[in-house]
């Protein structure tokens, strides 16, 4: 899985607006984990399911 196919089997454009927020802000250099909790915790409260995913990608860094 990638956030490519996420995003695609999204309908929902708050959730792929956070989506696209926790993947922005993870891929920078300077990326400081204070930063994107909040991020991921939004995303989280949202769609847990979809939470699960995204942080799987983040830790594993596959962000194509």
């Amino acid at each position: 899985m990638k956030f490519k196919d996420i995003l695609q089997e999204t309908q929902d454009q708050v959730l792929k607006g956070l989506i696209l927020k926790v993947k922005n802000e993870s891929m920078k250099k300077d990326m400081l984990w204070s930063e994107l909790r909040s991020f991921l915790k939004d995303l989280k409260d949202y769609d847990q399911e979809v939470f699960k995913k995204v942080l799987s990608l983040i830790t594993e860094k596959k962000y194509k």
